[in-house]
């Protein structure tokens, strides 16, 4: 049969697989066109102790880019499995089979080198007959599943070296190439966070299968439902064991589409929302607000923990303003996210705190977070609806912040408008962005300046079309 080559497009019945993307044809003279030959993604499949647990399994297949690190590959994993992302891992690599996984720690083959958390580094050094370590920044998947020695053998990716989580990762295959990490299948509930290892796991779902639970099994299911930083309050009982939601995990991984934005596409500042407890409801509600924003800026939105923190990352450079929208930061999981958005705006980037994080935030974790965390006397005030007038003062935070062009964009702002919003007590005067004109203390909406960047809250709790010109002027767009 006659076939026409990739490169040159002459015809000739003698024509080699490219060894780069496995799908176009070349001939002798006709070189591959690195443009056009990407490799192919590589379909890996992911087991969570194989040898171990079962009925269900707790299992995954992605499809994943073949120039993707490991490191990113450990982010699609954490996504992928429901981790919280709280501890260190590495990959070991092996060049035999381990196909069920080890027995325990100290048995099974010896790996002939690891791929090792770049954060770990500073803990860790070689010791003598100890595999070497590569990192796993740098190392990519090609290198290790194109390898003659490795391409054939599973290897295993180790999350959380207390609990010991054990994944023994196969290639079945390749599949048409994409610029993120995709779910293709998978069985089985997400594990436990800090549940013990899996035999402590195997002993929860014991317990939600029991038809007389003991003390003890219902101290774990409350445990599980209430306190587990992944849990799941509907718990484990029956074919709740079985749920996972391929849906959303493909909807996180499309957030690590990209990390960081890219300005040549837009001439638009870019905002990044922060909807780590995003609802079904949000867009519809937010819906005038949103489109005002995005009118005068390209928003870029990340719901789980671990886009999150890659987008922060680079958001000192990549954003004009990161909004957080509602209250799920203040949970005692997201200590390194809320680490992370203090470190922004005090070198100078502009964190606001606006949309349903009012509606939502209990007063004590809220002082907790404005004292504790961002190291502001802030605190709830009163909930009502109020008139307001705009703080004409020419000291005023927000009236002062940035380039001419911005101060006369204080002039969109409303000079009154009645707003119901959770207020703020505590905040300077030059501060408040609202005044209420019976001398109260408390203020809607505060912009103050914060180490070499700025803070800002907006307490509106009702979408009031009037916030969306004051929104713009905190993100400075």
């Amino acid at each position: 049969m006659v076939m026409t080559c990739a490169g040159c497009g002459r015809s000739s019945v003698r024509l080699l697989k490219c060894s780069r993307c496995q799908s176009r044809e070349y001939c002798a003279t006709g070189l591959p066109i690195k443009s056009l030959c990407e490799r192919q993604n590589y379909v890996l499949k992911v087991d969570l102790h194989p040898r171990h647990i079962t009925n269900p399994r707790i299992s995954r297949t992605l499809s994943c880019p073949a120039a993707s690190t490991f490191a990113k590959l450990h982010t699609a994993l954490i996504v992928a499995f429901g981790w919280s992302n709280t501890h260190l891992y590495d990959f070991a690599i092996y060049a035999q089979n381990i196909e069920q996984g080890r027995e325990n720690r100290l048995s099974g083959p010896q790996p002939i080198y690891k791929i090792t958390d770049p954060a770990s580094e500073e803990d860790t050094f070689e010791m003598p007959g100890m595999p070497p370590s590569k990192d796993s920044s740098r190392m990519k998947l090609f290198q290790v599943l194109d390898n003659a020695t490795t391409k054939a053998q599973p290897f295993t990716y180790e999350y959380d070296f207390g609990d010991g989580w054990e994944h023994v990762i196969t290639c079945t295959g390749r599949a048409p190439t994409t610029d993120h990490f995709v779910c293709l299948d998978g069985e089985g509930h997400g594990c436990a966070e800090d549940v013990g290892g899996w035999h402590s796991w195997l002993g929860l779902r014991e317990a939600y299968d029991a038809p007389n639970p003991d003390r003890d099994q219902k101290e774990r299911r409350k445990w599980f439902e209430r306190f587990a930083s992944n849990g799941d309050p509907e718990g484990l009982r029956g074919e709740l064991k079985w749920r996972w939601d391929k849906e959303n995990i493909n909807r996180v991984l499309a957030e690590h589409r990209t990390s960081r934005p890219n300005r040549q596409q837009s001439c638009l500042p870019n905002v990044l929302l922060l909807s780590l407890g995003k609802v079904e409801w949000f867009d519809e509600m937010y819906g005038p607000l949103l489109s005002q924003l995005r009118a005068k800026a390209t928003v870029i939105e990340r719901t789980h923990i671990s886009s999150v923190m890659e987008a922060l990352s680079t958001a000192l450079s990549s954003y004009a303003a990161v909004v957080i929208t509602d209250a799920t930061i203040l949970q005692s999981e997201m200590e390194a996210v809320r680490s992370k958005v203090v470190d922004y705006a005090r070198n100078g980037g502009t964190l606001l705190i606006s949309f349903s994080f009012s509606s939502f935030a209990t007063p004590p974790l809220a002082k907790r977070f404005f004292k504790d965390t961002l190291g502001v006397d802030w605190s709830f005030g009163g909930y009502e609806r109020s008139t307001f007038q705009l703080n004409m003062h020419p000291q005023t935070t927000l009236y002062r912040r940035g380039s001419e062009s911005e101060a006369t964009a204080y002039d969109e702002l409303k000079e009154e408008f009645s707003m119901k919003a959770l207020h703020l007590k505590d905040v300077a005067e030059n501060d408040r962005v609202y005044i209420a004109p019976h001398g109260s203390r408390q203020t809607p909406a505060a912009f103050s300046k914060y180490g070499e960047g700025y803070l800002g809250y907006i307490g509106d709790v009702n979408t009031e079309v009037e916030v969306g010109p004051l929104l713009l002027r905190m993100c400075g767009v």
